[in-house]
């Protein structure tokens, strides 16, 4: 069977995220602490702490922080960490933990996507290298689209995909169509 090939240089990718697992995740307390094993309420090694350096590039980070201020504190140090459990600081009631899991599971679900469209694949592209954006100066109409942008030369530049969230229950699913380079492929016959 001669076959013809997809007529448009493009890679699609999609991933769905369970928001109670990315719950789990903000809630859980960190790990001992050289206390004695009691938890620590605040801590810059907290789960939550290293998913967020983890997956989310610079620009990001800075979103989070701004988006998320009024559950940060500062350490001695001057650190920015997160309560994970109420007091001291402010408390994270189930609606400030759904909101954040929502936005983190927005973020993981475009990345991994977004990971998934490039054109080598998953493995060829690391969580930083990608970057989800609100485009609002471009974006007239008042509401906000997001976009996923493959960061390039350690983001001095970057190639923009489309990006699809949707929220949905205990759902979010991502879904990012990205340009790929053309190649020839001979297909097998048969």
């Amino acid at each position: 069977m001669k076959l013809t090939p997809f007529p448009f240089p493009l890679n699609i990718g999609t991933d769905i995220v369970h928001l109670p697992r990315i719950c789990r995740l903000i809630r859980r307390p960190a790990s001992s602490n050289g206390n004695g094993g009691a938890k620590a309420t605040t801590t810059t090694a907290t789960y939550l702490d290293r998913f967020i350096r983890r997956i989310l590039c610079e620009e990001e980070l800075k979103d989070y922080y701004a988006k998320f201020s009024a559950l940060q504190h500062h350490s001695a140090s001057g650190a920015k960490t997160l309560t994970t459990v109420s007091p001291p600081g402010p408390a994270m009631n189930a609606a400030n933990i759904t909101e954040m899991a929502r936005w983190l599971a927005g973020r993981f679900a475009a990345k991994e996507a977004a990971r998934k469209a490039a054109p080598g694949g998953a493995s060829t592209i690391g969580w930083k290298d990608v970057m989800v954006r609100i485009d609002r100066e471009r974006n007239g109409s008042g509401s906000v689209k997001p976009e996923i942008v493959y960061l390039k030369d350690g983001g001095v530049r970057g190639e923009v995909g489309k990006l699809s969230i949707s929220h949905d229950g205990d759902y979010v699913v991502a879904t990012v169509l990205a340009a790929t380079t053309r190649t020839t492929t001979q297909l097998p016959d048969g």
